[in-house]
């Protein structure tokens, strides 16, 4: 594995650590942004351009009312979609449904319990999880050839070389680059709507 691409990517999860420190970044195939919105309970209506450190902060209010970060930052990223969900993971429940056309994966970041997540599902299946300080959930035998020189499947890493090592395997699936220029740029919002997980504060009042 080549030291530019890990110092590379040690960049993304510094960058992640003030962006998106808790929540979940999700890769799969689809039609457009809507579609994938729509999949994980975005309306339409609320589609806006935000950054991803601006919709942080939004997310931070619908956590008040709901319990839930309810926001999604979708955006391009070559011939995928790439859902950022600060305080949220959405991406990762919905995982078999969104790799119907192919393969899709999603992160869980979780950096105030230390709890880290990578999913991978295919033609509609999760087919395994991977976890910091665990063994493998299910069967990675399928990405076996792409963990060489990785840390993902086994032993407790340092954390940052854990991610960064996650998202390097994530490249070596799709074929294509996070970097923090693109992490940096405006995408389109969605805000979810009113859901089963909704925890309402202690007035019963949900966020308007």
């Amino acid at each position: 594995m080549s030291t530019d691409l890990e110092s590379l990517y040690r960049g993304v999860v510094a960058d992640l650590a003030e962006s998106l420190p808790n929540g979940s970044i999700t890769w799969c195939h689809a039609a457009s942004a809507d579609d994938v919105a729509v999949a994980l309970g975005g309306e339409l209506p609320s589609a806006t351009p935000r950054s991803l450190t601006e919709a942080s902060g939004e997310a931070g209010y619908h956590i008040q009312w709901s319990g839930h970060g309810k926001t999604l930052v979708i955006g391009e990223l070559s011939s995928w979609f790439v859902v950022m969900e600060p305080d949220d993971w959405t991406g990762s429940e919905a995982l078999p449904q969104l790799s119907g056309g192919g393969g899709a994966m999603s992160l869980y970041l979780g950096d105030t319990l230390r709890h880290y997540n990578l999913h991978y599902a295919r033609d509609g299946e999760e087919l395994c999880r991977f976890r910091w300080g665990a063994e493998p959930d299910g069967d990675p035998s399928p990405l076996a050839g792409l963990l060489s020189g990785l840390s993902v499947a086994s032993g407790t890493p340092p954390f940052e070389e854990w991610k960064a090592h996650a998202l390097i395997l994530v490249e070596r699936i799709t074929g294509v680059r996070l970097t923090t220029e693109w992490l940096s740029r405006e995408h389109t919002r969605f805000v979810q709507g009113p859901y089963y997980r909704d925890v309402p504060p202690d007035d019963g009042e949900l966020w308007p």
